[in-house]
């Protein structure tokens, strides 16, 4: 016969678990949670609720709605940073990007806004013998991309227009927008669709689109796309990728929520 012996949790490690619930609980939704709500959830009462709550807004871990209710505070997201962004959203994304490429046969990329231009983080490419190449490290000017095109209408015009001269709006084609004024135009179009396209723009015989990916805080943490050769990817085809890229982007965007 096995004895076992009951130890009793110090009343701290107690309190913990019940921060950690809440917590846990809390990041599962994006509408956030009010204290009563929260209460039935983790099935604790609401008195201690509160006061766990009160704490970790207090430390700047949870912000406190209009409404009532609690959300997930940049600050919380702010203790991730011991492990790299890019081997996070990498590690989300390469499954999904290998399930969207299996889908539609083109090559798919991740890219992050770097010192005023897109940096590719991870690509998986296409299987086809004529494709889009790309390599990870790649950078790519802002303007002429669909990556870049998304990054920059996660920002406000003004910083927009700062990027823009930083590194400038050249001509890379025929087709490459390089009127700042034209571009800042592409730009509040993709805000309103929610998705880009480089048509042609970047590189001649090459058509691409791309999608944010949001991070925990709800704002443009990178790009996702898609591109091929205008021979395949027609804009009607381009087109009609979008829902299933956007699709994509939304599950590393909870991915990376965790």
């Amino acid at each position: 016969m096995t004895n076992t012996v009951a130890v009793a949790e110090p009343g701290g490690v107690r309190v913990l678990h019940k921060t950690l619930d809440i917590l846990e609980t809390i990041k599962g939704t994006e509408s956030g949670f009010r204290l009563a709500e929260l209460a039935r959830k983790v099935e604790l009462p609401k008195a201690t609720v509160y006061r766990i709550l009160t704490t970790l807004e207090g430390r700047g871990y949870l912000d406190r709605a209009p409404d009532g209710s609690y959300r997930m505070a940049k600050k919380l997201f702010d203790l991730q940073r011991a492990v790299p962004l890019e081997q996070v959203l990498s590690r989300v994304a390469q499954p999904l990007m290998e399930k969207l490429v299996a889908s539609c046969k083109e090559t798919v990329n991740l890219g992050l806004l770097d010192a005023g231009e897109v940096v590719v983080i991870n690509t998986v490419e296409s299987p086809q013998a004529v494709r889009m190449s790309s390599k990870i490290g790649n950078r790519r000017f802002l303007h002429s991309t669909a990556l870049g095109k998304v990054m920059l209408a996660g920002l406000l015009d003004k910083e927009v227009m700062r990027l823009l001269r930083l590194k400038g709006t050249p001509k890379l084609t025929d087709e490459t927008l390089t009127n700042k004024a034209a571009v800042l135009a592409e730009i509040q179009k993709v805000r309103q669709q929610g998705w880009a396209l480089d048509n042609q723009e970047n590189e001649l015989e090459g058509r691409c689109i791309g999608a944010p990916i949001a991070g925990p805080d709800g704002h443009v943490l990178a790009a996702l796309s898609i591109s091929g050769p205008v021979f395949r990817m027609s804009l009607e085809r381009a087109c009609g990728l979008v829902a299933e890229l956007k699709a994509i982007c939304g599950e590393i965007s909870r991915g990376v929520r965790g």
